[in-house]
């Protein structure tokens, strides 16, 4: 009887396991600069809108290019792009993803939920976001100096047509 409840919790840990770490590899291994435009529609489509931080960067791109920017307005925004492209770094390593799915799953198999481990981690994951957001509203800020008056009036009617579309 106890080696079919083991098998049972086995099976249950595994396939719980399984569930959480797909979706941890599917977002780990999109990038940008490998999906194609049609990829990324299709991927938006399929999650319902705007979501996961891709499509804010094809909302700003497409928003820009609405605004009928000077030349040297588009050699300023690719300036402030690239040097917070900088800024931001390398993905992770192979190496660092796969230590990061052995702490995950250690952390899900254990007979002994380990509610302070489980913070931390989700922790590092909101802090990460966090600043990723927030360089994202700066590069938007420093981008959005540039526009002039009129360009700026477009922008923010825009920005408030499309804030929250998707989400329900």
């Amino acid at each position: 009887m106890k080696s079919r409840l083991t098998v049972k919790n086995s099976l249950l840990a595994f396939v719980a396991t399984s569930a959480l770490l797909a979706g941890q590899v599917y977002a780990t291994s999109t990038d940008t600069n490998t999906q194609t435009e049609q990829t990324q529609e299709k991927g938006e489509r399929a999650h319902g809108g705007k979501h996961h931080g891709k499509s804010m960067h094809k909302s700003m791109r497409k928003m820009l290019r609405s605004l009928d920017l000077t030349d040297t307005q588009r050699t300023d925004v690719k300036a402030i792009i690239e040097k917070y492209k900088e800024e931001k770094g390398e993905r992770p390593s192979a190496e660092e993803r796969t230590a990061h799915k052995a702490e995950m799953l250690a952390l899900i198999s254990n007979a002994n939920f380990d509610d302070a481990q489980a913070d931390a981690i989700i922790d590092a994951k909101q802090l990460k976001q966090k600043e990723g957001m927030k360089n994202f509203m700066k590069m938007q800020n420093e981008i959005y100096q540039l526009l002039t008056e009129e360009q700026k009036a477009k922008f923010d009617s825009r920005f408030t047509k499309t804030k929250g579309k998707g989400r329900g």
